[in-house]
C-alpha cells in the first residue's frame, strides 16, 4: 500500500441509493484507514423495482484525486420459513414429516404438521440425484420444540429405527449409498454420503415432540462439500406442537 500510494489518499466520495445521498465526505491521509459503514432499512427500498446503489469518487478543489476507494455492499433479509419454497440447483430435495407408533414404530399418519408433546415423529427426506453426487451433506433443521431421537443409547427403547438411506429405484449396492456418517445435533440432524450414484433415495430419522408452541421449521437442505453451487432445498413449514 505505500508502494502504490494508496495511503496518500486525497478525494471525495458520495453514496446514493435511488438517487438520495446518505453520506459523503473527504479522504484524506489522515483519515485513509478509518472505515464508513451505511445501512438503510429494507422497507425503505424499492420493492416493485431494481434500487440503484451509486458511489462516486472525484476531486475537488485542490485535491490531486490520488488513492482508491473499496467498498462492500451486501443485503440481509428475513422470510418466515414456511413462505420458502423448494429450490433445485442440480438436487432434488423434499421433506415428509408422520407420526409414528411408539409400540411398534410404524407410521400410522403421514405428511402432519401437528403433534403432541411426546408424540413420536418421522422425517423422511427424499433426495433425487440426477448425476453422480460426491462429499454429499444433507442438513434436517429441527423444529425448536422437537429433539431427534439417538437409537444408539441405552435409554432408547429398540423399536426405534436408526436413521437410514435407503435407494428407491431398487439399487443394492450397500457399499455406495450407505451414509459415512450421521449426526444428530441439538438443532439439526446431518447426514454424510462420501459418493451417492444418481438415483432416487429416501433418508429417514425419528424426532420426539418435546416442547409446545408453533415453531418455524427451516427447509432441509443438500449440498456438495466441494461444490456447493450444486445444492437444493425442501420447502420450510411452520410446525405445532399442542400440550
Amino acid at each position: 500500500m505505500l508502494k502504490t500510494g494508496e495511503l496518500e489518499g486525497d478525494y471525495s466520495y458520495s453514496v446514493a441509493l435511488n438517487a438520495s445521498e446518505l453520506d459523503n465526505g473527504v479522504v484524506t491521509p489522515e483519515n485513509v484507514d478509518e472505515p464508513v459503514a451505511l445501512s438503510i432499512a429494507v422497507r425503505d427500498m424499492l420493492l416493485e423495482h431494481a434500487n440503484a446503489l451509486t458511489i462516486a469518487r472525484f476531486a475537488e478543489g485542490a485535491q490531486t484525486g490520488d488513492g482508491q476507494l473499496y467498498y462492500t455492499s451486501y443485503l440481509n433479509y428475513f422470510l418466515p420459513a414456511a413462505s420458502l419454497q423448494a429450490m433445485d440447483r442440480g438436487i432434488v430435495l423434499a421433506r415428509e414429516v408422520s407420526k409414528v407408533d411408539p409400540l411398534t414404530g410404524k407410521v400410522v399418519e403421514q405428511n402432519v404438521g401437528e403433534a403432541a408433546v411426546g408424540d413420536t415423529l418421522q422425517v423422511k427426506l427424499t433426495i433425487v440425484a440426477p448425476t453422480n453426487l460426491n462429499y454429499l451433506i444433507v442438513e434436517s433443521p429441527l423444529p425448536a420444540g422437537a429433539e431427534a431421537i439417538d437409537p444408539s443409547l441405552l435409554t432408547t427403547s429398540i423399536v426405534y429405527q436408526e436413521p437410514g438411506l435407503e435407494p428407491v429405484d431398487g439399487n443394492t449396492d450397500i457399499w455406495h449409498w450407505t451414509p459415512t456418517s450421521t449426526e444428530l445435533r441439538d438443532e439439526k440432524v446431518v447426514m454424510f454420503a462420501t459418493d451417492l450414484p444418481a438415483g432416487t433415495y429416501e433418508y429417514t430419522y425419528q424426532m420426539r415432540a418435546s416442547l409446545p408452541g408453533e415453531f418455524q421449521t427451516l427447509p432441509a437442505v443438500a449440498y456438495q462439500m466441494y461444490f456447493p453451487e450444486v445444492w437444493g432445498r425442501s420447502a420450510g413449514a411452520q410446525f405445532t406442537i399442542t400440550e
